[in-house]
């Protein structure tokens, strides 16, 4: 599989609310012949990429989000094409990106893989003697006949993965989306994706869980902002990956009058120590530099935390009056220590939003400033660590007591 200068571009539509009136002088000047102010911009999600993954190999695609890993396997598996470039695939791509992905939801799961199959070139015979084996491995016995529409996100995640995987792809790769399952059905895939690398199967594998990672691939390819930043060896990829994160970032953002940007943010532990690996339940403390070009009166700092699948999971803030009437900057400084980290383990993202005057005035609009990511504890098994990014993100600290 060779990506050979490859560049994709999305073209993407400004979103500008105006009044009655612009819409209505807009409406006179296009049926008058006139110019319209075009609002397409285009957005290079990957940018020149050479890249080789070897037949029969497992690698993994690590990034923060934004980084173009969606992109690339959407290009391996066909689904787009590069703006410029080639993309060079050899054999069957099976692909779970998205739950759902290659399942048609007024079907029936019977049909699905008949018709999945006959887009892979399979006969009726072939399809008939692995039918029984996806079927169970989707644990959908009962409603095999029902139409997919009808089925679970479960359901849906478990008949993609199964057609997928057994209708023998010479590529497989799988998303994120993964992440639905429960912790059971992950055990399952990952043994599956671990046979099918057995059988000279080039896997591709994306998740922002890197213990699974590690366990599951021997090689990394490590993206940023649609750049190729680092291939090799898993652990030296990783390795180089996370000291990224721990370094903080230099940051761009902030088009406002004060022109504040967020321009360093870091992460440490409770011993003081630069890292971007935590625990469950540990303290995370994090350290940001503003620069901007004016001073600000009782500026409020509010965080939010997002593992880039669903809403937000957390936001938090500074107290309200906390700097109230207090001048800072133009250059200033701000700490926040989360005392316990309530998330499970996976990948997270740090976003910050300023405000600042009396009434308040955004200064700096939401801006992703850090990303960390939370590991399994010690204690927990090898096999648990492997499923860690079942379930969902939050975690409470409970105490129990079972009377007999």
């Amino acid at each position: 599989m060779k990506f050979e200068g490859v560049t994709k571009r999305y073209r993407t539509e400004r979103t500008k609310y105006r009044s009655l009136r612009a819409d209505a002088a807009g409406l006179v000047k296009r049926l008058s012949g006139g110019e319209m102010t075009s609002h397409r911009q285009e957005m290079e999600a990957l940018s020149d990429i050479d890249l080789e993954i070897p037949a029969g190999t497992t690698s993994a695609i690590v990034g923060r989000n934004g980084a173009g890993k969606s992109t690339a396997l959407r290009l391996i598996s066909r689904i787009t094409y590069p703006s410029e470039g080639r993309v060079r695939v050899r054999g069957r791509v099976g692909a779970l990106i998205e739950v759902g992905a290659g399942v048609h939801p007024e079907l029936s799961g019977r049909e699905n893989i008949g018709l999945y199959g006959s887009f892979l070139g399979f006969s009726r015979s072939e399809i008939k003697q692995r039918f029984d084996r996806i079927v169970e491995f989707a644990e959908i016995e009962p409603a095999v006949d029902m139409a997919v529409k009808f089925y679970s996100t479960g359901m849906k995640l478990r008949l993609g993965f199964a057609i997928a995987s057994f209708l023998e792809p010479a590529v497989f790769i799988v998303d994120e989306s993964l992440a639905v399952g429960d912790g059971a059905f992950q055990a399952k895939c990952i043994n599956r994706m671990q046979e099918l690398g057995s059988l000279g199967t080039t896997i591709v594998f994306v998740s922002h869980e890197l213990a699974a990672v590690e366990a599951l691939c021997e090689r990394a390819i490590w993206l940023d902002r649609g750049r190729l930043v680092e291939v090799g060896p898993i652990g030296d990829v990783l390795r180089a990956y996370s000291r990224s994160l721990d370094e903080g970032l230099a940051l761009d953002g902030g088009d406002t009058e004060a022109g504040l940007r967020c321009t360093r943010a870091t992460t440490s532990n409770a011993l003081g120590d630069l890292t971007s690996t935590f625990e469950v339940g540990e303290s995370l403390t994090l350290d940001l530099r503003f620069d901007g070009r004016a001073v600000l009166t009782g500026p409020e700092i509010t965080l939010r935390i997002t593992d880039g699948e669903r809403e937000d999971l957390i936001e938090c803030g500074s107290p309200s009056g906390e700097l109230s009437g207090s001048p800072v900057g133009p250059s200033w400084s701000a700490t926040c220590t989360i005392d316990s980290l309530p998330l499970n383990p996976r990948m997270y993202q740090l976003w910050c939003r300023v405000a600042a005057g009396s009434p308040l005035q955004r200064e700096m609009e939401w801006q992703e400033i850090v990303a960390f990511r939370v590991r399994p504890p010690t204690e927990w098994a090898e096999g648990r660590t492997m499923t860690s990014i079942a379930g969902p993100p939050v975690a409470v600290a409970t105490k129990w007591k079972i009377d007999p």
